[in-house]
């Protein structure tokens, strides 16, 4: 089965056609982006732009993107940012749903996390448009954020220096990239950092070291909470699921009743993330709570 939802920040397709006895359903979110190139007006080959796009802000020096630049750019935020996000979490199937047997033996996934990338030029079509400015090589720093960047967005750069003296180092365009999957800064909710306030002040990417290192702070770790876009995304499937009359015909773990009863169920399973591995489950393994992190001979394979 593959199933397909739209939410308004990325698509979100679940695939158990490729579950086996070894491997999990795949969740994929994918991000349409739209890019567009900023370059110096009247066709001039050089010019300045302003930090943030803001008109009271300080100007830097950009030059006109070429043709082999803006691909060699494009790729390469494609690529990167991918390779970053995916198969960085396993969701542990707590609701029971989407079984499948392999041979006499029934098995429940987990849901492998993968992201997508794919990138057009201009707006038309896409989840999010994202201008981009190419600097002059004396630049050696540009105001961006989330829909505005910079052709050294995917460098690695320090960003800090926590209370060790090390250096906080992180690749822009993977934090934006949460930005664009839902994620808020490290901090937001914080007392030093409220939802209300500024949530791009300085405190909210992070006070502790642990904060800090975090890619939604100034570092490139990632943290179990930025697995929330695919939790979010596979409650969507699990509802979507049920409603349509998939748990009428699962092995349904803790309520094997109609869906009337099914219902309220699954939108309390919890999905948590994991950052090991964890193998599907035989339906009495999940039934019991065990999760398989090692991998182990299934007779049904």
């Amino acid at each position: 089965m593959k199933q397909s939802i739209s939410f308004a920040r990325f698509d979100a397709e679940l695939d158990t056609d490729v579950c086996d006895a070894y491997n999990n359903a795949d969740l994929t979110l994918t991000l349409r982006l739209g890019f567009i190139q900023v370059n110096p007006p009247g066709g001039a080959a050089t010019g300045t732009y302003h930090d943030y796009g803001r008109a009271t802000a300080p100007t830097r020096d950009i030059i006109r993107w070429t043709a082999e630049s803006w691909l060699a750019w494009k790729t390469n935020f494609v690529t990167s940012a991918q390779q970053f996000w995916t198969g960085k979490f396993w969701l542990v199937n707590d609701a029971g749903l989407f079984s499948y047997r392999v041979g006499t033996t029934t098995f429940v996934p987990n849901i492998y996390c993968k992201l997508k990338i794919v990138a057009s030029d201009g707006a038309a079509g896409t989840h999010h448009a994202i201008e981009v400015v190419r600097l002059a090589a004396s630049e050696t720093w540009f105001g961006s954020h989330e829909r505005l960047y910079d052709s050294r967005d995917t460098n690695s750069v320090q960003k800090a220096t926590d209370s060790h003296g090390r250096a906080v180092m992180q690749r822009a365009h993977v934090h934006e990239v949460g930005h664009l999957l839902g994620l808020d800064h490290v901090d937001v909710g914080q007392p030093h950092c409220p939802a209300a306030g500024d949530t791009n002040a300085g405190q909210c990417y992070g006070v502790s070291d642990h904060s800090m290192h975090s890619v939604m702070g100034s570092g490139m770790q990632i943290r179990l909470d930025n697995a929330a876009p695919w939790r979010n995304a596979i409650r969507g499937h699990a509802m979507l699921h049920v409603m349509q009359g998939g748990a009428a015909a699962t092995t349904d773990l803790f309520t094997p009743f109609s869906r009337l009863f099914a219902f309220p169920t699954h939108l309390l399973a919890s999905w948590p993330a994991k950052m090991t591995r964890h193998y599907p489950r035989t339906l009495d393994e999940a039934q019991r709570g065990v999760n398989i992190t090692s991998r182990l001979t299934r007779a049904a394979a």
